[in-house]
């Protein structure tokens, strides 16, 4: 079974060096799996693709960044999260940060502002067979200690707890202002899998994520809008900057 194999049985099945085993795993959550795995390739140098036999993983690489190997993962909610994150904890990856973008629950986040989730609510269904006695999980890093206020330019750093669902167009008014009341200040689809799956692993493990809309305030995905798309992309671009430095920096 996929659960009993070890560290040398994945090497061997993703024919991954022992040398190239990754200082940190980024994790993006997108629907759009290979524009992202493309376009993050021009991060690194050195790009080894990783699959496996009859492609149960695609849209991961290892790649060198200031000289030590880095694996970055195009996701989608939680039974992706979860398997690509289980596999770089048996290879003893020490750290992973998932980035994307989420929906902001709180009045003071806006679009393109960033946020790191402090703890996550297991919503999604795959944290409880990592972490069955935990209905949130913690961070281990506090992105906020290792990113300089210069760095944020002409955004908005924020830290909260986030609620991690799989059910996108289940949420309405209802569930995002029920989630809202209980104290959680953003809401999106991997960042608990990660948490609990990273736990289960004893891997560092934060969260850096920028948000696209606010529910709250009757905003979503499908709406179109100039201004504030030109402010997603700025936080799109200072998230994906400051996890790289961030990268870079730990365990150096």
């Amino acid at each position: 079974m996929l659960k009993d194999l070890t560290r040398d049985d994945w090497l061997s099945v993703l024919n991954v060096p022992e040398t190239r085993i990754p200082a940190a795993l980024i994790l993006r959550g997108t629907r759009n799996l290979k524009s992202y795995y493309q376009s993050f390739q021009q991060h690194f140098t050195d790009i080894l693709e990783v699959g496996t036999p009859n492609s149960v993983l695609e849209d991961v690489f290892i790649g060198d960044l200031n000289g030590r190997p880095v694996a970055y993962a195009s996701v989608y909610g939680a039974p992706m999260t979860s398997e690509v994150v289980h596999v770089f904890g048996v290879l003893g990856t020490p750290l992973v940060i998932q980035t994307g973008c989420c929906g902001a629950l709180a009045d003071e986040i806006a679009t393109g502002d960033l946020f790191t989730a402090t703890e996550a609510f297991c919503g999604e269904g795959a944290a409880q067979y990592y972490e069955p006695a935990e209905k949130t999980v913690t961070a281990s890093l506090d992105i906020r200690e290792w990113v300089a206020v210069e760095q944020l330019n002409d955004v908005e750093l924020h830290a909260g707890r986030i609620y991690t669902t799989s059910a996108l167009f289940a949420e309405g008014m209802e569930e995002v202002e029920a989630w809202f009341q209980a104290g959680f200040s953003a809401v999106d689809m991997e960042t608990a899998t990660t948490f609990a799956v990273a736990k289960h692993f004893n891997m560092d493990r934060a969260s850096l994520l920028f948000a696209f809309d606010n529910p709250r305030q009757r905003e979503h995905i499908l709406l179109d809008d100039a201004q504030k798309q030109q402010r997603r992309t700025i936080g799109n671009n200072r998230m994906i900057e400051l996890v790289l430095e961030i990268v870079k920096q730990y365990g150096s």
